[in-house]
């Protein structure tokens, strides 16, 4: 659509790479996340594509305060990579 556009004379339509893999354990939730990691890399959306997995309580922090900063760490390290936080 956006090739579409773009020979129209339109500004391309924004495509936001976040993506929600949904399903019960085992059901190849984090494997999608490696292959759409490796498709961003090549398409050269992401630096490294690499898979960053984390769990909630990677995020959270036990005292007023720590939670963003664990928050913004963990982001700070995915930069470049696939960010899967689950369950």
């Amino acid at each position: 659509m956006n090739y579409d556009r773009e020979l129209e004379g339109q500004a391309p339509l924004a495509t936001p790479l976040n993506r929600l893999f949904l399903g019960n354990p085992g059901t190849g939730k984090t494997t999608m996340a490696q292959i759409y990691g490796r498709v961003l890399a090549a398409l050269g959306f992401l630096s490294d594509g690499a898979v960053e997995l984390k769990t909630p309580s990677d995020l959270t922090g036990s005292v007023i305060g720590e939670t963003a900063e664990k928050t913004a760490a963990v982001i700070d390290n995915a930069r470049g990579k696939v960010l899967v936080i689950d369950e």
